[in-house]
C-alpha cells in the first residue's frame, strides 16, 4: 500500500467530511430552491387569479347595469373604468411575473387581455360619445367605428352585444389561469420528486462516506493505537519478546517499528542483566566456597604439615638404614620394601606441596600494590617457562605493542601469569601455540591468554574456577591453581573470564586489572567533574 503519513490521511479524512457536508448542503439547497421557486410561482399565480376574480366580478356588475337610465349609465361607466384599472393591474402582474422568471409564456393571457381592453374601451366610448378614450394597455389596437344614436335600439343592441362579448372573454380568463395553475402544480410535483431523489441519494451517499470514514478511522487510528496499547501492557508484564506487526505505512508503523526495536533492546539488556546476575551469583557462591575452603585449608595445612614432615623424615631414615641390608639380599621382598619406601616419600612430599598450595590459597595478608610493568612481568615468566624441558616443543607468541602499567602486587600477578601459562601449555599439543596479548581496554589493563589446546565444554567453563575442580588425571593436579588465580585477581578488584568454542578448539583466558588505585581514580573523577 502507498506510504501515506498521518497528515495526508487527516487531509483525506477532512476532505471526505467536507465532501459529505457539501453533498448534504447541495441536496438541501436544491430542495429549498425548488420549494421556494414553486412557492413564488404559486403566489404569483394566486395574485393573477385574484385580479382576474376582481375583473370577473366587475364584469358581472357591468352585465347587471345595462339599462337606459342616466344613473345606471353613469354607474356602468364607473364600473367599466374600475374594470379597466383591474385589467391594467392584472397585465402589470403578468409582466412582473414574467420579469421575475416565474412565468415563461403569457401570450394567451396578454392576447385575451388586449381583447378585453378593446371591449372595455369600446363600451366606455359608447357610454361617453363625446369623450376621446384610448386603450388602457399599451400596444392595444382600438378599432373606432361610427356609434349609433344614443338611446336608439341599435345603440342598446350594440352595447349589449359588447357586454356579452366582454363577459365571455372575462370568463375565459379564469380557465386559462386555472390551466396555468395546474401546470405549475405539475411542475412543483416534478421538482418535489427530483428533490426527494436528490435528497435520498445525498443521504445514502453521505451514509456510505460516513461508513468509509469510520472504517478508515478504525484502520488508521483505533486499531494501531489498540495494538500499541496491548504491546505496552505486554511489555509492562515482562514479555520483552512481544512484536507488533503493523503495516499502515505512516507514523504509526514507524512508532511500532521503534517499539519493536525498543523491546528487542530491552530483551537483550534483560538477557545480559540476567546473565550478569547469574555470573555474579556464581561468583558470590564461588567466593563463599573459597572463603570456606580458605579457612579449612589453613587449619588442615597447619595440622598435617608436622605429621607429613615426620612421615617423610622417617621414611628417608628407614630407607638409608635398610639400603645396605636390601642391597645384600637380592630378593623380591627387598625390591617391594624399597618401592614402598620410595612411594611413601613421594606421596608425603606431594601432600606437602598440596598443603603449601592450601596455605597460598588461604593467605589473606595485605597485598603490596605498586605501579607494575605487565609487559616485563609477562616476558620474565615466558623466558622462565621456555627453559623447562617439557615445554620446549611448544611456542609462546608475545609481542607487546605498548607499555601497560597496572596497580598490582608484582609477585601475586606473576603467580597469576605463571598459572595461566602453565595450564595453557599443559593443555596443548607439542606443536601448539600460546598467544599472549597485552593492551588497555575500557580503562583497565587487559591480558589475554589464547591457546589452541584441548578446549572446554560449557559445563567445564561454568566450574573452571571452583576449588578442587580439575580435568587432569588423578595425581596430576589439585584443582587449586585457577581458584588461587581467581582469588588473587578478585583481591586486586580485577576480573578474570574464561571462554572456549568447544572441545578441541582451544581456550581464552582474559584478565583485567585496574590501572590506578581507588584513591587516584576518585581524585581523577572529582577533577573531571570540577572542570565540567
Amino acid at each position: 500500500m502507498p506510504k501515506w503519513p498521518i497528515r495526508v490521511k487527516l487531509i483525506a479524512g477532512l476532505s471526505l467530511v467536507i465532501g459529505m457536508m457539501l453533498t448534504l448542503m447541495g441536496g438541501s439547497i436544491f430542495g429549498l430552491h425548488s420549494f421556494h421557486s414553486s412557492n413564488l410561482i404559486l403566489t404569483d399565480q394566486l395574485r393573477e387569479l385574484g385580479w382576474s376574480a376582481k375583473l370577473l366580478k366587475l364584469s358581472v356588475q357591468i352585465d347587471a347595469l345595462r339599462t337606459d337610465s342616466a344613473a345606471d349609465r353613469a354607474d356602468l361607466s364607473r364600473k367599466v373604468k374600475d374594470a379597466r384599472e383591474a385589467l391594467k393591474a392584472y397585465c402589470e402582474q403578468l409582466r412582473e411575473n414574467l420579469g421575475r422568471g416565474n412565468r415563461s409564456d403569457i401570450g394567451d393571457e396578454l392576447g385575451l387581455a388586449f381583447r378585453i381592453d378593446n371591449d372595455l374601451t369600446a363600451i366606455l366610448s359608447e357610454l361617453n360619445p363625446g369623450e376621446k378614450i384610448g386603450p388602457v394597455l399599451p400596444g392595444t389596437t382600438h378599432y373606432v367605428r361610427e356609434h349609433p344614436e344614443p338611446g336608439s335600439v341599435e345603440a342598446r343592441n350594440d352595447l349589449a352585444s359588447r357586454i356579452d362579448r366582454l363577459n365571455g372573454r372575462v370568463m375565459q380568463l379564469p380557465e386559462i389561469l386555472h390551466r396555468d395553475f395546474f401546470e405549475v402544480l405539475k411542475m412543483s410535483k416534478s421538482q418535489y420528486e427530483s428533490s426527494r431523489v436528490i435528497v435520498w441519494t445525498s443521504a445514502l451517499a453521505v451514509i456510505g462516506m460516513l461508513c468509509g470514514l469510520a472504517a478508515l478511522f478504525h484502520r488508521w487510528v483505533l486499531y494501531p493505537v489498540r495494538l500499541l496499547q496491548r504491546g505496552v501492557r505486554r511489555v509492562a508484564r515482562g514479555s520483552f519478546d512481544y512484536h507488533i506487526d503493523l503495516t499502515t505505512g505512516d507514523e504509526m508503523q514507524a512508532l511500532a517499528e521503534a517499539f519493536n526495536d525498543m523491546t528487542a533492546r530491552l530483551s537483550a539488556t534483560y538477557a545480559d542483566l540476567e546473565r550478569q546476575v547469574q555470573e555474579r551469583s556464581r561468583q558470590l557462591v564461588r567466593s563463599e566456597r573459597l572463603a570456606g575452603v580458605g579457612y579449612l585449608a589453613a587449619g588442615v595445612a597447619h595440622e598435617i604439615n608436622n605429621p607429613l614432615a615426620s612421615i617423610a623424615f622417617c621414611s628417608e631414615a628407614l630407607e638409608s638404614r635398610l639400603s645396605a641390608l636390601l642391597a645384600k639380599q637380592e630378593t623380591a621382598d627387598s625390591k617391594v620394601v624399597a618401592n614402598y619406601l620410595r612411594m611413601i616419600q613421594e606421596e608425603a612430599f606431594r601432600c606437602k606441596r598440596i598443603t603449601e598450595k592450601l596455605l597460598d590459597f588461604s593467605r589473606c595478608g595485605e597485598i603490596q600494590r605498586a605501579r607494575t610493568d605487565l609487559a616485563s612481568l609477562i616476558q620474565g615468566v615466558v623466558e622462565m617457562v621456555r627453559h623447562m624441558g617439557k615445554y620446549r616443543g611448544k611456542h609462546i607468541a608475545f609481542s607487546p605493542r605498548e607499555a601497560v602499567l597496572a596497580h598490582a602486587d608484582e609477585q601475586e600477578i606473576k603467580q597469576v601469569v605463571l598459572n595461566l601459562v602453565v595450564n595453557a601449555l599443559d593443555c596443548m599439543e607439542p606443536a601448539g601455540t600460546l598467544r599472549i596479548e597485552l593492551r588497555h581496554a575500557e580503562g583497565m589493563a587487559e591480558m589475554v591468554f589464547a591457546d589452541d589446546g584441548c578446549g572446554m565444554p560449557p559445563e567445564v567453563l561454568e566450574n573452571i574456577f571452583e576449588p578442587f575442580f580439575t580435568r587432569r588425571k588423578v595425581g596430576k593436579g589439585t584443582g587449586l591453581g585457577l581458584s588461587i588465580t581467581h582469588n588473587i585477581v578478585s583481591q586486586h578488584q580485577g576480573v578474570i573470564t574464561a571462554d572456549s568454542p568447544g572441545e578441541g578448539q582451544g581456550a581464552t583466558f582474559t584478565v583485567r586489572l585496574p590501572v590506578r588505585s581507588t584513591e587516584e581514580s576518585a581524585a581523577t573523577g572529582s577533577v573531571g567533574s570540577r572542570a565540567a
